[in-house]
Order: structure tokens, then C-alpha cells, then sequence
């Protein structure tokens, strides 16, 4: 049984109607994902690549993906004139 399925199977025993689970269930695996990547990247994320992995996971993106673009290293930014 996977993930989701267990969780459907443990909101609906817990009393919770179709809408219920149906609207919170996205949620909490994005939750669980973040998780994986935080796992994953074996270290605590910075508040920018906690955003960061919100908005890859909103878009679809796969943990690999995510942690495979938190681990490639930033762009080199030219120094500011001034």
C-alpha cells in the first residue's frame, strides 16, 4: 500500500468525510515530500529553500528533481558597482 493510500485509508477511519480528505490530502503530501528532500539533502534548509522546495513541489517537480537542484551549486552574480 503506498503512502497516499494508507493516509486516505487512516483520515477515513478517523471519522473524516470525501471533501475532507480530498482537500487535505494534497497538503500533507507535499508536507511528506518537503520532508523527503529535507532527508534527502541531509542537512536543515534555509528559509529561502524551504520556499524554494514549496514551490517546486506546487509545480509538480519530483523530490530528486528538487534535491538535485538545492545540491547544484548557485550562479557565480558579478560583483555590485559602486
Amino acid at each position: 500500500m503506498d503512502t497516499e493510500s494508507l493516509l486516505r485509508a487512516a483520515l477515513r477511519e478517523a471519522g473524516y468525510g470525501r471533501d475532507a480528505i480530498g482537500s487535505a490530502l494534497p497538503r500533507i503530501m507535499r508536507i511528506l515530500q518537503a520532508e523527503d528532500v529535507r532527508l534527502e539533502a541531509g542537512r536543515p534548509l534555509s528559509r529561502k529553500e524551504r520556499e524554494y522546495v514549496r514551490v517546486q513541489l506546487e509545480l509538480g517537480m519530483d523530490v530528486a528533481e528538487i534535491v538535485a537542484g538545492l545540491k547544484r551549486p548557485a550562479p557565480v552574480r558579478p560583483p555590485r558597482p559602486k
